[in-house]
C-alpha cells in the first residue's frame, strides 16, 4: 500500500499530522502540565530524552535497511554488466555464422536489460521487457548448446568452449533473477508505520513538555520533526528507485551496448 502511494503525499501527510499533534499537545501541556512541570521536569525530560532517542535508533535502523538494499541493486548492474561481458567473450568460441546470430542476440538482451532499469515505475512495461530478455537468453542458449556451433576442431578444445560458454550464460541467467528480485524488496511497510507513530508521538511529546513549562517554543519542535520528516522521506526514496530522487544509473550496461 505505502509503495503504491507517492511519496509526497506519505510527507505532506505525515507533517499534517505531527504539525496537528504539536498544536494539540501544547494546549494539553498548557491546560494540565503546568501545574505539576516543578515537581515534574525532571521526569519530563527524561520521557523527552527516551522518545527521541527512540526515534532516533529507528530511524537509523530503518535507514541503513533501504541504503543497504539500494548499494544492492547497484552493485547487482555491475555484476549484471559483467555477466554479459563474460559471455560476449564466449561467443568468440562460435563459428562465424552462430557467432553473428548470438551476438545480434546477446545486444537484444542487453537492451532489454537497459529498458528494465529505465522504464520507471511501469509493470506492464517492466515485465515486457524482463520477458524479452528471457526470449533472448533462450535462443543464446539455443546456439550455445549445439556443439556443431563451436569453431574448435578438437574434441578436448570444443568441449571446454561449450563449458565456459554455457557457464557464463547460466551465471548471467542468475545475475537477471538476483536483479529482478532485488527490485521489490524493501524497508517492511510495519517498519514505516512505526515510523510515522514514533515521528508522530515524539512530537507529541515535545509539544507537552514545552506547554507545561509555561514558554511554549514552536520553532525548535518544527525544526527537529521537519528534519525527521526529510530523513524519512530519504528511507521511503532509497526503497523506490525508481519513482524518487535515487535513480539507478545504467551506465554499465550501457556502456557495453556502446561497445558491441
Amino acid at each position: 500500500m505505502l509503495y503504491n502511494t507517492p511519496t509526497i503525499v506519505l510527507i505532506g501527510l505525515l507533517l499534517f499530522l505531527t504539525v496537528a499533534t504539536v498544536e494539540a499537545g501544547i494546549r494539553v501541556g498548557e491546560r494540565f502540565g503546568q501545574e505539576t512541570w516543578s515537581n515534574a521536569q525532571d521526569i519530563h525530560t527524561a520521557l523527552t530524552a527516551a522518545s527521541l532517542a527512540l526515534m532516533g535508533l529507528m530511524l537509523a535502523f530503518s535507514f541503513d535497511m533501504s541504503a543497504s538494499r539500494f548499494d544492492v541493486r547497484k552493485t547487482l548492474i555491475v555484476t549484471e554488466a559483467s555477466a554479459i561481458q563474460s559471455v560476449h567473450n564466449g561467443l568468440d568460441f562460435l563459428a562465424p555464422k552462430p557467432r553473428a546470430e548470438a551476438h545480434s542476440w546477446l545486444q537484444k538482451y542487453l537492451k532489454q536489460r537497459i529498458e528494465f532499469l529505465e522504464v520507471g515505475n511501469d509493470p506492464g512495461r517492466e515485465r515486457q521487457a524482463i520477458l524479452a530478455a528471457r526470449a533472448a537468453h533462450q535462443n543464446l542458449w539455443r546456439i550455445a548448446v549445439a556443439a556443431s556451433n563451436y569453431a574448435g576442431a578438437e574434441p578436448e578444445l570444443r568441449a571446454a568452449q561449450y563449458a565456459e560458454l554455457t557457464q557464463a550464460l547460466l551465471d548471467l541467467n542468475s545475475v537477471a533473477d538476483q536483479r529482478e528480485a532485488a527490485r521489490t524488496i524493501r524497508v517492511p511497510e510495519a517498519v514505516l508505520f512505526l515510523l510515522f507513530a514514533l515521528a508522530i508521538g515524539s512530537g507529541g511529546v515535545l509539544a507537552y513538555v514545552s506547554g507545561a513549562s509555561g514558554h511554549p517554543d514552536r520553532l525548535p519542535t518544527y525544526v527537529v520533526l521537519c528534519l525527521v520528516c526529510l530523513v524519512i522521506y530519504l528511507i521511503i526514496d532509497f526503497d523506490r528507485p525508481r519513482r524518487g530522487l535515487m535513480r539507478l544509473d545504467a551506465g554499465p550496461l550501457r556502456e557495453l551496448l556502446r561497445r558491441s
